[in-house]
């Protein structure tokens, strides 16, 4: 890819030419213009392509993860109205708070997730992928439509104690809201199904029946409701929207990353594939697909005061109050100043993998072991009944937004 930095600006989300190969646009980037001022993202957007300023800013107090109605900015303020109801489930999610907020209600979600042990959810994990794994043709099936779509939504809702039966709605609620924050443009049309998408989760998961469930499955959704921290509960509107944020950011993640390690893993000779069968070798080669395959390909921050950053290469970053950054941790996951080999996958690269997928500091993603869990499970029974499987060539479907990069399907036969 050519890149001539006077005219970068057609760089977008939902520009298919980035979502195809956005790669070979970081390693430009992080070599050209590391620190760069889009005028045409949200009004006026800071990108950060390199290690060492995506590190820096997710720790950085003076900028917020308050950033919900980012993606409403070209709305007239008399047009955001429409969206309130909407904007007050997501202003809700631990993920967009901070300070003593962020911390009192991440020690609250915690506390709830505490039974959910890896040795609890293995089982469980395991018979969802076998379910599904079951029901495939070995000799082709679509991995996307037929595991990687469901499985996620499935091992949520089970986690959660609401009927894993819901998974297709489920994903089309959760699509709609990671399309509406993995884009860098929307329309109004989209806001308005994403407004309905988001209605309807919300009523789901705040419905008696699903209470009720819950309840006798011993679910989070109702461990979340009963917690009680230092005499502090969530409200019913806090206990849906976390449950709602989970549903968010757990789907699109498990979804788009065992997609894109199948189809990185086609690459790499089976004896090393076996890495994945192992239990002492297994830990170490997810944390490398986490950081080669990464599937949320930035972390945004809004300036919550006006201040002066330098970036690594020296280059003058004046923020002002309430403008938005987009920290490219699937660009840092690839800058040669921090990993050997850095565009290769590397199964056995020691730990600890210093990626930066799920974040780093106070803010690191709730859902990352859950993300792991789910990921190693999948793809080591995959390789374990199909030591073969194979990726053969065949046009590419991506997902129409960069923020969630990965495939919409991608056939594979089972080499048998």
């Amino acid at each position: 890819m050519s890149l001539d930095l006077t005219a970068i600006d057609d760089f977008s989300h939902n520009n298919f030419q980035y979502i195809e190969d956005p790669f070979s646009f970081y390693a430009l980037m992080r070599e050209h213009s590391p620190a760069h001022l889009s005028g045409t993202i949200f009004g006026g957007t800071w990108l950060m392509f390199r290690y060492a300023d995506c590190a820096r800013l997710m720790k950085d107090e003076r900028l917020s993860n308050a950033r919900s109605a980012v993606p409403l900015r070209f709305l007239a303020p008399e047009q955001r109205a429409e969206f309130a109801d909407m904007l007050d489930i997501y202003n809700r999610w631990l993920a967009f708070h901070d300070g003593k907020e962020h911390t009192r209600n991440r020690r609250q979600a915690n506390r709830g997730y505490v039974p959910f042990t890896d040795e609890y959810l293995e089982p469980r994990i395991q018979g969802i992928v076998d379910g599904l794994l079951d029901r495939v043709d070995p000799t082709g099936f679509d991995l996307i439509a037929d595991v990687a779509f469901p499985l996620p939504a499935m091992v949520i809702a089970d986690v959660l104690g609401v009927p894993v039966e819901a998974h297709d709605q489920l994903n089309r609620w959760t699509d709609d809201i990671a399309h509406l924050f993995g884009s860098t443009s929307v329309s109004v049309e989209h806001l308005r199904r994403t407004r309905k998408s988001t209605q309807e989760l919300a009523a789901f998961l705040a419905s008696e029946d699903n209470a009720r469930r819950s309840r006798a499955a011993g679910g989070l959704l109702h461990r979340l409701r009963e917690t009680e921290v230092h005499g502090y509960r969530f409200s019913e509107r806090d206990v849906v929207a976390q449950a709602a944020l989970l549903l968010f950011a757990g789907v699109a993640s498990i979804r788009y990353l065992i997609g894109n390690s199948v189809r990185a893993l086609a690459d790499v000779p089976a004896t090393e594939r076996d890495l994945l069968l192992h239990p002492d070798t297994v830990g170490p080669a997810v944390e490398e697909l986490l950081r080669v395959c990464t599937p949320v390909s930035f972390v945004g921050r809004v300036a919550a005061e006006d201040f002066d950053y330098t970036a690594s290469d020296g280059t003058a970053v004046p923020l002002r109050k309430g403008q938005p950054l987009l920290l490219y941790v699937a660009s840092a996951n690839r800058d040669p100043d921090v990993f050997e080999r850095p565009d290769e996958l590397v199964l056995d690269r020691p730990l600890p993998n210093r990626h930066l997928t799920f974040g780093i500091g106070r803010h690191l993603c709730f859902g990352d072991p859950l993300v792991r869990q789910t990921t190693r499970i999948a793809l080591s029974t995959l390789y374990r009944r199909w030591p073969a499987l194979h990726v053969p060539p065949q046009a590419t479907d991506w997902n129409n937004n960069l923020g969630f990069h990965g495939f919409t399907s991608l056939w594979v036969t089972g080499g048998v």
